[in-house]
């Protein structure tokens, strides 16, 4: 437990002493290259996620699924009725002979970079990495190395679309849609977050969401639809969860105008805390509590953005901006401790295990 403490008091005590950046540029971008510390932090991350050693809730299954691949022909491991992208990592690390530690330490260094360049797209970086910690470092790329690789490609691509960067988000996307099919869930925000050509980008991504479902969904729609929705399987903690979304949802639509968001940023964060918002009371309509949760799991980027930028929207003095980020790291820790101590497979993750300190 003293290990996950100290991967959230680090970033959140550099968080607290660091002060806001200016954009870096008259569109208001904030530079998302990659200095030597976060290249460090990068490294870390991955290494930490990457050689875990049983931990996570589905380590069993990816290593069932590792054992199911490795006697399979490469005719079936690349089929497209499963997640060709992940698979492609588990056959490269199966050849190199790194087994369950290669995927994991290949996913790791995607989710990392994805998270990292997310998080330089903020006024606050390091703010942005403490938010994340918690729950989509430790929970999410530590227990759902699929999802968790899926949506560190995704926060790439979220990036470019801020930037008016359509195709680039929805190769993106398409790339993540291939780890993990829930991520194809994310390509129509190209379209709703779009302020021109509607038309045209409307017909362009009809064609290519048709494409995209006949290779990847088509054949998968009838498992999805039993193991989410038929079964009413009520994933647990779904209402905290989806919660922790909308909280910060509805403090960026209350204050919106706030945050200064250039036309390409805005639209796109309005959508996300709609949709946070809509899954949230969602939960009360129906019974698909899993379907909604696993859903949830690619709105979480709404947390870092809007953290991220909360102590500077009100303009007040620097020692009001400074309680603000205290009370932001406050709640992460609350955050920490109760999933530490009260969530009901916490224990799946604890005590923390390295491969590279295993005798």
């Amino acid at each position: 437990m003293f290990f996950y403490w100290l991967l959230f008091l680090i970033p959140a005590f550099f968080a607290l002493v660091a002060n806001s950046r200016l954009p870096s540029n008259n569109a208001g971008y904030h530079s998302t290259n990659l200095n030597p510390l976060w290249w460090v932090i990068i490294f870390i991350l991955t290494f930490i996620i990457g050689l875990r050693h049983e931990v996570g809730g589905d380590w069993a299954n990816y290593i069932f699924m590792l054992e199911k691949l490795a006697v399979r022909p490469a005719s079936e491991a690349f089929s497209l009725m499963s997640d060709p992208g992940y698979n492609l990592l588990s056959y490269i690390s199966l050849k190199l002979g790194w087994g369950i530690y290669g995927v994991n330490l290949f996913c790791g260094l995607i989710f990392s970079i994805g998270l990292s360049v997310f998080c330089r797209n903020s006024p606050r970086p390091l703010l942005a990495l403490a938010v994340a910690i918690p729950y989509l470092v430790i929970v999410v790329a530590m227990g759902y190395s699929r999802q968790g690789v899926a949506l560190g490609i995704a926060m790439l691509g979220l990036v470019a679309l801020t930037r008016e960067k359509r195709l680039k988000f929805i190769v993106m996307i398409c790339i993540a849609t291939t780890l993990h099919k829930s991520a194809f869930l994310l390509l129509p925000i190209a379209v709703l977050a779009s302020t021109r050509n509607r038309f045209l980008i409307f017909l362009s991504f009809s064609l290519l969401v048709g494409l995209v479902y006949s290779l990847f969904l088509s054949t998968a729609y009838e498992t999805l639809i039993e193991n989410y929705i038929d079964s009413q399987y009520a994933s647990q903690g779904a209402f905290i969860r989806l919660l922790m979304n909308a909280f910060p949802a509805s403090i960026f639509l209350i204050w919106r105008h706030r945050f200064n968001f250039n036309k390409y940023e805005e639209p796109l964060w309005v959508i996300f805390s709609y949709l946070s918002l809509s899954l949230f009371f969602l939960l009360y309509l129906t019974d698909a509590s899993t379907a909604l949760d696993r859903i949830g799991l690619y709105m979480l980027p709404i947390q870092l953005v809007v953290f991220s930028r909360l102590p500077e929207i009100f303009k007040t003095s620097g020692y009001i901006n400074q309680w603000i980020v205290i009370g932001i790291l406050t709640y992460y820790s609350l955050v920490l401790f109760i999933w530490l101590n009260y969530a009901t497979h916490a224990e799946l993750w604890l005590p923390y295990k390295n491969f590279a300190f295993i005798s």
